[in-house]
């Protein structure tokens, strides 16, 4: 049996997390271990953007042990060299703060494990924002409760319900109309490698209007290059069999005329509005895929606006500045801004990452309502965890190999 007792942390308020941890490291209390004296080590998003940038500035990293540069690390490899790293220092206590989010299920097995076989060596503090991630070792979860933090049982935590909402309006009515063919894009035998390493090997997938798919498999298995060789100017895209829109791929069609017809969300989008952009404003822009507004905003695109915010229950934000709002009214912003123009192709790639469950049952009802509602548009949502409620009609699993990854419709 270990020596230590474990505890989570399962918080909307960042600030609130700040002051409990505070408080432990200069000294505890009664109830919580004393931290102050002892050898904590952090494992977060912020930790391994440090190590990413020393990586970009001095050309090699602590991480890194195969002579690849970190950046060139997929997510779940840099997370779990993160972890391994901080393991082989054998702290004395290891604060964990969301360090599931964006890896495949077999890779969070496997730190799970790690985790399992050190927590009788050392104490963990584990911040997480999805029940399901919480580990088995912890023996109680603080949860909010008022300004304060209440420590409850493991067991009782596992057992209290997520809250939900509810989207029942129809979807807005945009101006924008596209002429698009019935196959929105397609990959025939694709395969593609990268400083000869094989990422992808033989793809075929078509997607029709309407569809909506679920893009899924490992950490590294060829995801994001399949994103960018749609969306994005990715030079592996050409001299391949890929077609979009019914125009072969380098045919002649800009990339931006291929993005006037998607509807693109990721997380990382956050970054790009940290000016005083209002929310308004924000959505008006999604219209030409703009960054700010550089014209006055016409009445019948503040009222487009203005009837997205209703659908998603912001329309009181309207005037607000984006980046100053909460991490979930950030995200359903985004979608709607992806929506607003009234795309043919809408992607998603890890729109819950972050969230708490509470919040990703949300979005994941959102994403629902927008699939039923509008059934001349294709979605593909793209995802490392089996999101429950998620109702996509069909799913292309890839599956690494040394020769790349293969494919699977279910």
């Amino acid at each position: 049996m270990s020596k230590f007792k474990h505890f989570a942390i399962y918080c909307h308020s960042e600030k609130s997390i700040d002051q409990f941890l505070n408080m432990l490291k200069s000294g505890g209390n009664e109830s919580f271990p004393d931290l102050s004296k002892m050898q904590v080590l952090e494992f977060s998003d912020a930790v391994l953007k440090d190590f990413v940038a020393d990586d970009h500035k001095h050309g090699n990293s602590l991480l890194a042990e195969d002579g690849r540069s970190l950046q060139s690390y997929s997510s779940g490899e840099k997370r779990k060299a993160l972890l391994s790293y901080l393991l082989s220092k054998d702290p004395e206590w290891l604060l964990v703060k969301d360090i599931f989010d964006c890896l495949d299920v077999a890779t969070v097995a496997k730190l799970k494990n790690d985790l399992q076989q050190r927590s009788s060596e050392m104490g963990v503090i584990q911040i997480l924002n999805r029940k399901e991630d919480l580990l088995d070792f912890i023996n109680f979860v603080c949860i909010e409760n008022g300004d304060k933090l209440l420590p409850i049982s493991a067991e009782e935590f596992r057992k209290r319900a997520i809250e939900n909402s509810n989207f029942r309006a129809d979807l807005p009515e945009s101006t924008s109309k596209f002429q698009v063919p019935e196959i929105l894009f397609s990959l025939k035998s694709v395969s593609v490698a990268h400083f000869n390493k094989p990422i992808l090997n033989n793809i075929s997938w078509e997607v029709k209007k309407g569809e909506f798919w679920r893009l899924s498999g490992p950490n590294g298995s060829g995801k994001t290059t399949i994103l960018d060789m749609v969306f994005g100017d990715n030079p592996k895209a050409y001299g391949t069999d890929l077609q979009i829109f019914g125009k072969q791929k380098g045919s002649g069609e800009s990339v931006w005329e291929i993005k006037k017809k998607i509807g693109y969300f990721t997380p990382g989008m956050d970054q790009l509005f940290s000016r005083r952009d209002t929310v308004l404003h924000m959505l008006v822009g999604g219209l030409n895929d703009s960054v700010g507004l550089y014209q006055k905003p016409t009445f019948s695109q503040k009222k487009l606006a203005g009837e997205w915010l209703k659908l998603i229950g912001l329309e009181h934000k309207a005037d607000h500045v984006y980046y100053k709002l909460p991490l979930l009214e950030k995200r359903l912003i985004l979608i709607a801004r992806a929506m607003i123009k009234n795309p043919p192709l809408l992607i998603l790639d890890e729109p819950t990452t972050g969230l708490d469950d509470r919040s990703a049952a949300v979005m994941i009802e959102l994403v629902n309502h927008i699939a039923k509602k509008n059934r001349e548009m294709a979605i593909v949502y793209v995802a490392h965890r089996n999101e429950k409620g998620l109702e996509p009609d069909r799913e292309l699993q890839l599956k690494p190999s040394q020769n790349g990854s293969t494919s699977e419709i279910k």
